[in-house]
């Protein structure tokens, strides 16, 4: 019989298309596989505010979904936070001495009051140094509540879980990157935008990969195996962890190399597809 599998999906660039909605097929698809009881979630960088305004035709899924690149574990229907990770002062005074001796405007995100529910997220940014990606990545956000300019003494108030530069080049964050990698009590990474020509610096706490939230997620379903999809360099970790992974064709060349196949791309469905390839084939192994 085949161990029970979680099935895990990336969004921007994996499971989304261009334009980050879903098409009617991997909507209509996954909907249709997780009635049937396929233990489906996704891992993703974006909050569980925007994941789930770009995921609301998916339905209602199960099981809980792993948020800010493994950084919370929340339920998919109203974001209590199950499990979660923050920084500690001397790691907040680490960041901040290094990220603004670099002359980047971090945005912190934290949450309040009794920090169990996503509905608690609180994003403080400082645009004293604001690069034009970050600006413009503002102003997308116009009328989301959750941020407020905040001087920048006050940028880790709070349980801070997850800071982001946007810079306009690489080379803006690579200093800084490098000291914050080789510290070794965060998990970073830098990566280029999918959706416009800007970086992001990402810095999580140390245990905060999307690979150790799928393990927790797996071992709190039972499963015995984990299958999962991506497209980006944040990925890496759980594609190492996985017992099978899938890169769509339009990946990073990094993440395909470290796939058990490479996969069609997500303008083509590419990771539905897939799904219900295995689906059928859990199914026969269970018969």
């Amino acid at each position: 019989m085949t161990p029970k599998t979680l099935y895990v999906s990336d969004l921007d660039g994996t499971l989304l298309l261009p334009d980050a909605t879903l098409s009617a097929f991997t909507a209509e698809t996954v909907r249709a596989l997780t009635a049937e009881g396929m233990l489906f979630s996704y891992a993703t960088a974006r909050s569980w505010l925007t994941a789930r305004k770009v995921t609301a035709a998916l339905g209602a899924l199960h099981l809980p979904v792993i948020v800010h690149n493994g950084a919370s574990i929340v339920d998919a229907a109203d974001g209590r936070v199950l499990q979660a990770l923050y920084f500690t002062e001397p790691e907040k005074g680490f960041l901040f001495e290094t990220l603004f001796d670099a002359g980047l405007s971090p945005m912190g995100y934290s949450r309040r009051g009794g920090g169990t529910s996503s509905h608690d997220e609180h994003v403080a940014v400082c645009t004293d140094r604001a690069s034009r990606g970050l600006l413009a990545y503002l102003d997308s956000r116009r009328g989301d509540e959750r941020f407020s300019e905040t001087p920048r003494e006050r940028l880790g108030d709070g349980r801070v879980y997850y800071f982001t530069c946007i810079v306009d080049d690489r080379r803006e964050a690579e200093a800084a990157y490098r000291k914050v990698a080789g510290d070794g009590r965060f998990t970073v990474d830098l990566q280029h935008d999918i959706y416009s020509d800007c970086w992001y610096f990402e810095i999580m706490p140390k245990d905060a990969t999307k690979a150790n939230a799928a393990k927790r997620l797996a071992a709190m379903y039972g499963c015995g195996r984990i299958v999962c999809f991506g497209d980006g360099e944040n990925d890496l970790s759980l594609f190492r962890e996985a017992d099978a992974c899938y890169a769509v064709s339009n990946g990073a060349d990094a993440l395909k190399r470290a796939a058990t196949a490479v996969i069609g791309p997500n303008t083509e469905d590419g990771t539905a597809k897939k799904l219900l390839e295995l689906w059928k084939q859990e199914k026969e192994g269970n018969r």
